[in-house]
């Protein structure tokens, strides 16, 4: 019977140190992620018509009178982020009692939800890059392949006119001549007698 005992006790023990050493997995969620469990069942979308919207279930009034109308008429129409940006307005001015028992079951306070008067989606903690962050990055992708495509069809050039203040050197590393300046002379020796003098408008062969 002890020995039964002990088994079990130990049993019981190494269950505990496992449900010790593993986290729950509501630890890596945010607070608002917590409060819009119990507000919404975690739905961010969500209008049952009675008066509340969205994830955080905010009121109409309350939703335009914290500028969330610039993201969405109605707090369900607007995105998780968008709706914890406003979120952390109401909470800068009300406090965590805007959400007078799913803010308690939660734990929330003004700094664990990062309450700013000034909170945007884009500085929400865990939230996606906004859509000008994606325009900009689309932005600079089309520049880029822009300018590899204008440096592939400058390569491809056979003849180029000479440029003020061009010299043999400069126009063989624009066009990416073979053998540098001498192998653009080397090209051109019918009509270039001397590689220190070219003439602007003058037109060299590159192939």
């Amino acid at each position: 019977m002890k020995r039964l005992v002990g088994v079990l006790a130990s049993l019981a023990l190494a269950l505990g140190l496992v449900s010790l050493a593993t986290p729950p997995a509501s630890a890596a969620s945010t607070v608002w992620d917590k409060v819009a469990r119990c507000e919404s069942g975690g739905n961010w979308k969500i209008n049952t018509g009675n008066g509340y919207y969205g994830g955080l279930q905010f009121s109409s009034r309350t939703w335009s009178g914290f500028g969330g109308g610039k993201y969405a008429s109605k707090a369900h129409k607007a995105s998780k982020g968008e709706q914890i940006a406003v979120a952390r307005r109401v909470l800068a001015s009300q406090g965590a009692g805007a959400w007078p028992t799913c803010g308690r079951k939660a734990g929330l306070s003004k700094s664990n939800g990062h309450a700013s008067k000034s909170a945007t989606p884009s500085s929400n903690p865990g939230a996606k890059k906004s859509s000008s962050a994606k325009k900009s990055s689309s932005a600079k992708k089309s520049s880029s392949a822009k300018k590899s495509t204008a440096k592939k069809s400058s390569s491809k050039a056979r003849t180029t006119k000479v440029k003020s203040g061009d010299t043999l050197a400069k126009i063989a590393h624009r066009h990416a001549v073979k053998g540098g300046w001498k192998g653009l002379w080397k090209l051109n020796k019918k009509t270039l007698k001397n590689p220190n003098r070219i003439k602007v408008g003058q037109v060299l062969r590159l192939r």
